[in-house]
């Protein structure tokens, strides 16, 4: 889950400016760098620069660094925006490229960190992802995405307690993310935290009705609990908002068996194995099978 995007143009002119510029004058330069005046070339690699488009992004960024007029902070700017936009189409090494040299001009950026730390961790570097999450959060305490992030890099290296508690902080940070609630849920479940789970689960739930992917994190829980009606129930739910999950179908199917419907547990093993067939092994790693 990329949560990095979050609140990431005003986080990015922040470093770009120096960390100084904050409230109005922050807005000043964030909406002189999102709508250029003049003509010249530097306000039009601007434009194209800050589009979404990643291609026509990292085109505009390019031609900002190439550009001789282009000061200190244009080209700290097109760095960090090309960056994004290297990630966004999976280049993760060009993008550490330009987070290391938003990294070099701008040591205290906390978001240069996260987003490096990003990139690091899609491209399976997971060492160097959590060293680049725990510097974004020695600047910045209360940078949720980095303890996000630096949560689910953690429990990709199956230390869950630790992931737990990073997943306590953002929603410390921000009570109102849903997903931070799910993710807790899960690796809670994953852990054997069950009542916990289960009222994280119905949080997400609370804020965010009928999202499938908590219904399987609550339908997990259940299936822990060995609660298999409720259980099917959330994994018919979740299945019927997203019919390509193998993970639905499995977690139901353990449900089913544990209900002795031997015909259904089979039906949606098949299902399961046909849509992901490492998705067995996946649930042996989480102590179910």
């Amino acid at each position: 889950m990329n949560w990095k995007v979050f609140g990431i143009v005003t986080v990015s002119i922040l470093c770009v400016v120096g960390m100084g510029a904050t409230g109005y004058a922050a807005y000043k330069v964030l909406n002189a760098l999102r709508h250029p005046f003049g003509n010249g070339p530097l306000a039009i690699q601007r434009a194209r620069c800050n589009s979404q488009d990643a291609a026509l992004s990292i085109a505009g960024c390019t031609e900002i660094l190439n550009l001789k007029e282009a000061q200190k902070g244009d080209r700290t700017y097109a760095h960090f925006q090309r960056g994004l936009s290297y990630e966004r189409s999976g280049d993760f090494d060009h993008a550490i490229e330009d987070d290391s040299a938003v990294i070099k001009d701008t040591p205290t950026c906390a978001m240069a960190f996260n987003n490096r730390g990003f990139a690091y961790q899609r491209k399976g570097d997971l060492d160097h992802a959590l060293a680049d999450y725990d510097h974004a959060i020695q600047l910045v305490p209360e940078l949720s995405m980095a303890w996000f992030n630096r949560g689910e890099v953690l429990q990709m290296k199956g230390d869950y307690p630790k992931a737990i508690e990073n997943f306590s902080k953002v929603i410390k940070l921000q009570p109102g993310n849903a997903v931070a609630w799910n993710n807790r849920c899960y690796y809670r479940a994953i852990d054997g935290q069950l009542d916990a789970a289960l009222e994280d689960c119905n949080k997400s739930l609370q804020l965010k009705p009928g999202v499938p992917y908590v219904l399987d994190s609550r339908g997990f829980t259940y299936l822990k609990m060995k609660k298999y009606d409720l259980a099917i129930k959330d994994y018919d739910l979740a299945i019927a908002g997203n019919e390509k999950n193998a993970a639905y179908f499995y977690g139901r199917s353990l449900a089913r068996k544990g209900i002795h419907d031997a015909a259904g547990a089979k039906a949606d093993l098949d299902a399961a194995l046909t849509l992901d067939a490492k998705v067995v092994e996946q649930f042996k790693k989480y102590g179910v099978s």
